[in-house]
């Protein structure tokens, strides 16, 4: 048997991914890795990537057969089609009930005006660049080149360097029109909810909330509806959906090491001897880029929770390097309050000796980390100030959400209302 986590709409679908893929006897796929099979099959009418799908499931229990296989399902709102009751919504989801034996779907339910406010941020944060550095920021990059970080060595860090880089002001008046009905259109919960009634009759509905004033009695009564066993509970507490959480996600960074750089070091007696072990692993398509390019390594980072970096695979897979020195980023690490690490690539960990990872891993600290902590600090400050709302603000747009939506949320309250937590209804069609 398997189960699913349905983003019903703003209920933090990365804290579910996370925290239900720390458990021993739950196999979770990346959350990005169901969203391509959806849109595959319902938006290009492609079915292979599903079969891939279904093989990676087969491969994972036979691996593991003590195990439960989850998935959550971050895109339903994007990738399904409107309206809800389409045909071509139903087979998939009939094709998901038959082929991935999947038979419990937890829906959590949010606050209509949480949801609008949550959502409005969202679509603003947009607008401004969708958390992401803007390239040149303290000399921001995406791609950083050892000659990049030997030229900045000696130039000042401005912690006031916003202007040219961003609008001074973004507000809902901003919003283009597909925005705008993004927000109104795709809050239709309980249509949602009859969708998936509709195909599977275990269709769990439950008060979001409950998933920070308990979470560990949201995890425990999952567990056992589901039939798996809670082993770590560890990440519950920590703030994986938070706006400093965004900023460490969405700005990922490639470090180039060129011709130039590798001599420089051949000389400085910085080997590139990689163990033979480990060259057996490298796949061809890493063979074939080196060959390519024998000119040009790279290899990619980002910064991380520590306990996070092995467990997300919504970008990849990630190996920690090296903890974050204490201070080193200040503001970054008193926003995450989590210890941080810096994390490699795994695919690139194999083209790099120990010696070279050091003298990388020294560059991004000296170069990199005073100049990401900067721009987080900024950015953090603007995001509060001049993007989010702290409230809901009037006008229109809330008004037609209500007006449109109100129907929807009279329904699932009722659901809410009438059930105990958990409480699988079965009388609702």
């Amino acid at each position: 048997m398997s189960f699913m986590v349905l983003n019903t709409g703003r209920v933090a679908s990365q804290y579910f991914y996370i925290n239900l893929k720390m458990q021993k006897n739950v196999i979770m796929p990346s959350r990005y890795k169901f969203d391509k099979v959806v849109k595959s099959f319902i938006k290009r009418r492609y079915t292979k990537p599903f079969k891939n799908f279904i093989n990676y499931q087969k491969q994972s229990l036979q691996k593991r057969p003590d195990s439960i296989f989850g998935i959550v399902f971050h895109s339903a709102r994007r990738n399904l089609i409107y309206p809800l009751n389409s045909d071509r919504n139903i087979e998939f989801l009939k094709v998901c009930r038959d082929e991935l034996d999947l038979n419990t779907i937890f829906f959590p339910v949010r606050e209509p005006d949480k949801v609008f406010h949550s959502e409005l941020n969202r679509q603003l944060a947009r607008l401004a660049g969708d958390w992401s550095f803007p390239l040149g920021m303290n000399g921001w990059r995406k791609i950083w080149k050892i000659n990049d970080c030997i030229n900045l060595e000696n130039e000042t860090i401005d912690p006031d360097e916003v202007s040219g880089f961003l609008p001074n002001k973004i507000t809902q008046n901003d919003l283009k029109q597909f925005s705008r009905d993004f927000i109104i259109v795709n809050s239709k919960i309980f249509s949602l909810y009859k969708l998936f009634k509709k195909v599977f009759d275990n269709v769990i509905v439950f008060d979001y909330s409950y998933l920070f004033k308990s979470p560990e009695l949201v995890f425990s009564s999952m567990a056992k509806e589901a039939g798996f066993s809670i082993s770590d509970l560890s990440l519950t507490q920590t703030r994986l959906n938070s706006l400093p959480n965004r900023f460490m996600i969405y700005n990922s960074f490639t470090l180039q090491i060129d011709k130039k750089t590798q001599i420089d070091w051949e000389k400085r007696g910085i080997k590139r001897t990689i163990n033979d072990g480990l060259r057996q692993k490298i796949s061809f398509n890493k063979i074939f880029r080196e060959k390519q390019n024998p000119f040009l390594r790279f290899c990619r980072f980002k910064f991380e929770i520590s306990k996070v970096i092995s467990i997300c695979e919504d970008w990849g897979k990630y190996k920690p390097l090296v903890p974050i020195p204490t201070n080193l980023m200040p503001f970054t690490q008193r926003a995450i309050e989590a210890e941080l690490s810096l994390g490699l690539h795994s695919d690139d960990i194999l083209f790099f000796s120990k010696d070279e990872l050091d003298e990388i891993h020294k560059i991004i600290f000296a170069i990199i980390c005073p100049r990401f902590d900067m721009n987080f600090k900024i950015l953090f400050d603007y995001y509060k100030n001049n993007v989010y709302y702290k409230d809901i603000p009037t006008g229109k747009l809330y008004d037609n959400f209500i007006k449109i939506n109100k129907q929807e949320f009279i329904n699932i309250n009722q659901l809410l209302q009438s059930s105990r937590f958990l409480l699988y209804d079965k009388d609702i069609s």
